[in-house]
This record gives structure tokens, C-alpha cells and sequence, in this order.
């Protein structure tokens, strides 16, 4: 199963420019739709000449593959020009850089893992979205999302929290893939012993997003690890229209249904350790 992963994954293109990416995102291609209404409305006016004139039946063919071909041409100019990822790809893409900085961040802390020991480091997959509380700390041209023909959404700022139990801390390897501009490159891990951890929990916060030039109230949920100095580490996990009779969309991750239990693991972690022999406290 895991070699069969391999080969799939291996198929997928793995570097893509910043303009790649943004066409990705792009609710709309006005100049292949131009082209394309070109192509067809080329071949029936050249239809069109064929049936009123068929004693020049040669020349209004010969006119319909020249104009044809041009068109086709074009497209294929435009197509492998700025070729964007596939979904697939994407998500490719976004694991790729994900595991990439967290190796480096773990030769930083001195933890050579292997493959299967960074499988199951837990770890937290949000996202900025425009109109949150996060995307101040972004570029709002930077800032897209879209349905995907799988119908899931993608995100161009991914965010990973990966915690990592160390003898007497816990290391949060904190990583965000902006995938639109890619010196945009954030990486970092943070340590907090396992006594300063106060809380291991989801917040919601109202929000406001325009939607179709219109603003309407959401409630955005947030993981968030709360260090007892004030300090937290916060992921993006869902935000959720509060007028429901709109039918506006719900932005999430299909990783957002497993953030409970990441939740439950990451507390019971954090409360052996605060009560193994060398602590004084109790988990909160």
C-alpha cells in the first residue's frame, strides 16, 4: 500500500511558480473563455459560408481549418503556458513543503525521525481566510480559496502545528505554506514545559466576510494551546455562517473532523506528564 502512495504520489508534478499557483485560485480565465467562443463561433460561420456558398466549398473549408487551428493553437499556447496544479497536486504540493520545513525544524531540536515516527507526531492543519482574525498577519492579496472539483475546499495559507513531546517540554513546531507568494516562508518551533500548558482547547470568535460585495456574520472556530505566561498557539479550523438562510458556504478542512481527537490525545499527553513524579502540579 505504501509503495503503491509512492508511485502515485511520485507521478504528480512538484514545483510550481507563484503564477501557477495564483491561476490555481482564479475564479475565472476571460481569455480562455475568449478563445473558446472564438473557436466556436469561427466554425459556424464557416459552416454558415459553406451552406449559402457551396460553390466555393474548398475555400471555406480550407478558411475553417486555418481558423480552427489558429484558435486551437492558441489554446494550447495558454494552456501549457500557465499550467496550474491539478487538486491533487496541490495537496501534494502543500504536504510536501509542510514535511520539508518540519524536518529542518526537527534537525534544529536535534530529532532525527523517521518516516513512520513523524507519521504520528499529532498535529493540527488550519487555514487564514480573509476576514479572520489571523489574515492581519497577511498580505490580503495573498489570501484565496476555492472549491475544488472534488468538491473540497483548498486554501492559499495552510497552517500546521505539529507538537512533539520531549523529555520535560513540549515543542510546537509552528509552520505556514503561503502558497501564492513563496518568499512568504514561516517556520519556527516554541518549547514550553508541560506545567505552563493551561489549556488545550477550540474558541469561537465572530467574524465578518463579504460575500458577493455583501457582509455577512460567521463564527469562526480556532484551536488554541494556551501557555500559562499568556503566550498561544492558534490554528483556524472552521468558520461557519450565522445566517444560515442565506445558504452561505462553510469554510473547513476535512482534517477539521479530526481536531477533537488531536485534542484528546494532545490533553492526555500534556496530563501524564504533569502528573509523572517530577512535577508538583495537577492538569488543568
Amino acid at each position: 500500500m505504501k509503495k503503491l502512495k509512492h508511485i502515485r504520489t511520485s507521478v504528480f508534478r512538484r514545483e510550481f511558480t507563484e503564477k501557477q499557483m495564483r491561476a490555481y485560485f482564479a475564479k475565472e480565465d476571460k481569455l480562455k473563455e475568449i478563445l473558446m467562443w472564438a473557436f466556436i463561433l469561427s466554425a459556424f460561420f464557416c459552416i454558415a459560408l459553406i451552406f449559402f456558398f457551396p460553390e466555393h466549398l474548398l475555400v471555406w473549408f480550407c478558411a475553417a481549418v486555418v481558423f480552427c487551428l489558429a484558435d486551437l493553437v492558441m489554446l494550447t499556447i495558454l494552456r501549457f503556458s500557465i499550467l496550474p496544479p491539478t487538486d491533487e497536486e496541490y495537496d501534494s504540493w502543500v504536504k510536501e513543503k509542510a514535511r520539508e520545513s518540519l524536518r529542518e525544524e526537527l534537525r534544529k531540536l536535534n530529532e532525527d525521525r523517521s518516516e513512520e515516527e513523524i507519521e504520528e507526531i499529532p498535529y493540527i492543519h488550519g487555514f487564514v481566510l480573509d476576514g479572520t482574525k489571523n489574515a492581519e498577519h497577511y498580505r490580503p492579496q495573498d489570501l484565496f480559496w476555492k472549491w475544488g472539483k472534488d468538491h473540497i475546499q483548498r486554501y492559499s495559507i495552510n497552517v500546521f502545528r505539529y507538537f512533539l513531546a520531549l523529555k520535560y517540554q513540549l515543542a510546537v513546531i509552528i509552520i505556514d505554506i503561503n502558497a501564492v507568494n513563496h518568499h512568504d516562508r514561516r517556520a519556527q518551533n516554541q518549547e514550553f514545559f508541560f506545567v505552563d500548558v493551561v489549556a488545550v482547547t477550540t474558541v469561537d470568535e465572530h467574524d465578518t466576510f463579504v460575500v458577493k460585495d455583501i457582509p455577512h456574520a460567521y463564527r469562526t472556530q480556532s484551536f488554541e494551546l494556551r501557555i500559562c505566561d499568556g503566550k498561544t498557539v492558534s490554528a483556524t479550523i472552521r468558520s461557519q455562517p450565522l445566517d444560515y438562510e442565506e445558504k452561505l458556504d462553510t469554510f473547513e478542512l476535512p482534517s477539521s473532523e479530526n481536531v477533537e481527537n488531536t485534542i484528546s490525545k494532545l490533553r492526555m499527553l500534556i496530563r501524564s506528564r504533569k502528573q509523572g513524579p517530577n512535577s508538583t502540579s495537577v492538569s488543568s
